[in-house]
């Protein structure tokens, strides 16, 4: 047994993370479970290096099931290097809280600000017009109450425009869960990180499928128009 093996099994649950719920294919608690059941066999070793491996594993479990918190901040980001693991088994140890910096999800000058207001305005991605403070508001992550959406495929598409061009970051929609940022135009519960991803593909997968048959899908026309404005929105 490896005398890093805590480290290759953090290394190991980073990797499984980023394959299966940044991508929205698995849900959490399948996630855990899984992680789990498979690294849990012991196989050809001695009596002391199984009861420490089973501690290792039973360690790594209890930490991606009573920390999420940690999880998401850590597991999230694009590389997971020693000091990330030995901060994060810190703060599990200590039971401590991370005290991360402030999210956004992008900052915009007062211009750029003006026309995402006009554009959603019209558009009427949201059951309520904006306002310039909305929106800045929205995008400093700071909204007192969620926007919600008239209709979710159209957010999505809107805000993963401006993640394709740069203008997001790579966790928008995680950022846009934990501050919740918009919620369901059906329910007006915030909108979780899995529910944004899943809707966003339906809607890609629906504007590829249609607009090769019609090309006049309204997805696919609401793309269209949504990169052009924020080719316009970059270059100010």
């Amino acid at each position: 047994m490896p005398d890093d093996e805590l480290w290759q099994l953090l290394c190991a649950a980073y990797e499984q993370y980023q394959s299966e719920i940044i991508k929205g294919e698995k849900a959490y608690s399948r996630f855990v479970n899984d992680f789990f059941t498979y690294h849990l066999p012991a196989v050809y070793m001695n009596e002391s290096d199984t009861s420490l491996h089973v501690m290792h594993v039973f360690a790594v479990a209890e930490l991606l099931e009573e920390r999420k918190d940690l999880v998401d901040v850590f597991f999230s980001k694009g590389s997971f290097c020693e000091d990330d693991f030995k901060q994060m088994f810190y703060l599990f140890d200590t039971g401590k809280n991370l005290v991360s910096k402030v999210e956004s999800l992008a900052n915009f000058s007062n211009e750029q600000i003006l026309l995402i207001t006009d554009f959603i305005n019209e558009k009427d991605l949201f059951m309520r017009k904006v306002s310039e403070q909305d929106v800045k508001n929205l995008f400093e992550c700071t909204l007192n109450t969620p926007l919600q959406a008239n209709c979710i495929r159209y957010v999505a598409l809107f805000f993963a425009t401006l993640r394709s061009f740069d203008l997001l970051p790579r966790t928008w929609q995680m950022i846009m869960e934990n501050n919740k940022l918009v919620s369901s135009g059906a329910t007006n519960r915030p909108l979780l990180a899995r529910q944004l991803r899943c809707t966003l593909s339906q809607a890609k997968a629906s504007t590829l499928s249609n607009a090769r048959m019609t090309y006049m899908n309204d997805l696919a026309k609401f793309q269209s128009i949504c990169n052009d404005f924020v080719k316009r929105l970059k270059s100010m």
